[in-house]
């Protein structure tokens, strides 16, 4: 007997996934499949779905059948695929949000016709009328993609309710999305979905507030290919802009060029720095622009050489001998410049003990900030332990990077 299909018998081991996030915790998902080579893809979209806390229900067209088993995407959901209508009513919409993952060439203007002669178009049909989120991920040759009948379609999403999650061109073909940038995308629609239905929502009130996230060092040039910095290189920033564009946040992401990973729907929120000067220049530029919050985890230089070589200074053996400056401190211009704007800023020392390194977070509260995530090097051997420290003393006390940006983004949600 089939234990999908008897809920009384035990869920076998190998169906669960290892959960590594909570933003959809109690969200069901319809992943509508059709006819084309990338779905067979979605078992791996069913399973990373499920690893931020979906319940996901497979639909499909009988053509996707011929891309993907049936049984694999039973396993990748725990749940029977609905392949066609029964007098179960199948098609009336249940759930939170529907991702149409491939999204073909005929599916898409046939939803756009308003067409339901499938398991997959019945259900959107009946999502639509029910104002669900419906997600669209074009996947077809480019040729198809660049058609103008599609393209004009397209441009109508917004007022059919439906969201276009653009496709990556390459090898003449407009493929499937990311792995990462589909779930992103789904995550962000359902913030936007109960930012409307409950603006008192503590955990989703990110939604559509622009925050500037800086990260990593900010070098101070010696010459043209040389310079003095330190060893920071961002990766809790990156880790804080990824929980921030998955709660809804309109996020732009300023570091240095160090090579370090970026999700890919990240990748065109990021400003590259190349020393302080630049890094400078790029904040400033940035909060003109309007921001409801800005969190300065870079670690800003200190110090800068006095003068910049011209071009490459020779190698020899004889002594360098440098001339520094101590540099003007960023957050004390952008507190003075924008007093409006909420600030976290970061605090990290070595030596000191830990009640030490509170008395210095509360005394920059007391010098207008409003959050301060502090932490020193001794604490930091075997985990990244920090302390976020607000007005009313230590907020919490996250022992991970992850840890860091979910509880600092919790604090913030009530606030901004």
């Amino acid at each position: 007997m089939n234990p999908l299909k008897n809920p009384s018998l035990p869920v076998n081991d190998d169906l669960q996934v290892e959960r590594i996030g909570n933003h959809l915790n109690g969200k069901t998902i319809a992943l509508c499949v059709t006819g084309g080579i990338a779905a067979i893809e979605t078992p791996k979209i069913a399973r990373h779905l499920r690893r931020y806390g979906a319940e996901v229900k497979a639909y499909v067209t009988p053509t996707a059948l011929q891309f993907v088993g049936e049984m694999a995407l039973e396993w990748a959901t725990g749940k029977p695929v609905i392949s066609k209508l029964s007098g179960l009513a199948e098609h009336i919409c249940l759930e939170d949000l529907v991702l149409v993952a491939p999204a073909t060439y005929n599916s898409i203007n046939s939803i756009y016709v308003g067409i339901a002669d499938s398991a997959v178009t019945t259900l959107i049909a009946s999502a639509l009328g029910k104002k669900v989120p419906v997600l669209l991920a074009p996947t077809m040759h480019k040729s198809m993609y660049d058609n103008p009948i599609l393209q004009e379609n397209l441009k109508k999403a917004p007022q059919y309710g439906l969201t276009i999650i653009p496709p990556r061109i390459s090898e003449g073909k407009a493929k499937m999305p990311h792995l990462e940038t589909l779930v992103a995308e789904v995550c962000r629609s359902l913030a936007e979905k109960e930012n409307h239905v409950n603006l008192d929502n503590s955990v989703n009130n990110l939604y559509g507030k622009k925050i500037l996230i800086t990260g990593g060092h900010t070098p101070g040039k010696i010459d043209e290919i040389r310079s003095i910095g330190n060893k920071f290189k961002g990766a809790l920033a990156v880790e804080i802009a990824k929980e921030a564009y998955l709660r809804g946040a309109e996020v732009i992401l300023l570091l240095n060029k160090t090579g370090i990973s970026l999700p890919p729907y990240l990748q065109s929120r990021v400003l590259f720095h190349e020393d302080y000067h630049q890094y400078t220049k790029n904040v400033f530029a940035e909060l003109e622009q309007g921001y409801d919050a800005g969190i300065f985890s870079a670690a800003v230089a200190d110090y800068i050489p006095t003068s910049q070589y011209q071009g490459k200074i020779p190698s020899c053996e004889t002594e360098l001998l440098l001339r520094l400056q101590p540099t003007k401190k960023v957050i004390k211009e952008v507190r003075e410049k924008f007093p409006e704007l909420f600030m976290v800023t970061f605090k990290y020392e070595d030596g000191v003990s830990q009640e030490e390194l509170l008395e210095i977070a509360r005394k920059r509260i007391g010098e207008g900030y409003q959050i301060v995530v502090a932490n020193r090097a001794q604490e930091m051997q075997e985990s990244h332990c920090a302390y976020i420290v607000g007005k009313e003393g230590v907020i919490a006390t996250p022992q991970s990077k992850k840890e860091i940006a979910e509880r600092l983004l919790d604090t913030m949600s009530g606030a901004i």
